[in-house]
């Protein structure tokens, strides 16, 4: 007898979740670069300098995206639509978590002081972020299969797929109807 393991589970939405970030995380990386609001994310581990930065954006880019496709992941099914949606929260999310939050406690500059952490522009591209984290989610994550519920004989509820075809008719039985008609 097998275990029914399910589709979805924790670690894929995770994996998608990694993927998605580092994929918007290339975009923050590149946005804070241009705005030259990159330079907190070095400080996190004492550097200056822009490689440091570069890898530490995609770090927390990553880690970002793995909380976001194990906590928020399960809400995604694979559509565009409700992806940008959800995109949209969670990169409001994480510009106050990160550039409101957790930069000003490593850098010089004062917590939840938004002119500190780069204004409207910034909150802007960490949106973008949090759109693009979603929508490869979206597109490269986990797929959903409808798996529909029959009783065993020892009682307890197993999810199983199911297996129903449908029947093609024959060209036969579509003249016979014609004729009848």
């Amino acid at each position: 007898m097998s275990e029914y393991t399910p589709q979805v589970n924790l670690v894929s939405r995770t994996g998608a979740g990694v993927v998605g970030g580092v994929a918007g995380g290339l975009f923050l990386a590149l946005a804070l670069q241009v705005t030259s609001h990159i330079k907190p994310y070095a400080q996190l581990v004492g550097e200056t300098d822009a490689s440091t930065a570069w890898v530490m954006v995609l770090v927390v880019a990553g880690a970002a995206g793995g909380l976001f496709g194990a906590f928020v992941g399960k809400f995604i099914r694979g559509q565009i639509v409700p992806a940008v949606g959800v995109g949209l929260v969670w990169g409001m999310v994480t510009w106050a978590v990160l550039a409101m939050l957790i930069l000003p406690l490593f850098g010089d500059g004062g917590v939840f002081g938004i002119k500190d952490a780069g204004g409207i522009v910034i909150l802007g591209v960490y949106v973008v972020f949090g759109v693009i984290t979603s929508i490869v989610y979206a597109i490269a994550g986990p797929r959903r299969r409808h798996y529909y519920r029959r009783r065993r004989e020892v009682g307890f509820v197993m999810a199983m797929p199911s297996i129903r075809r449908r029947r093609r008719r024959s060209r036969d039985e579509d003249l016979v109807e014609e004729l009848e008609d």
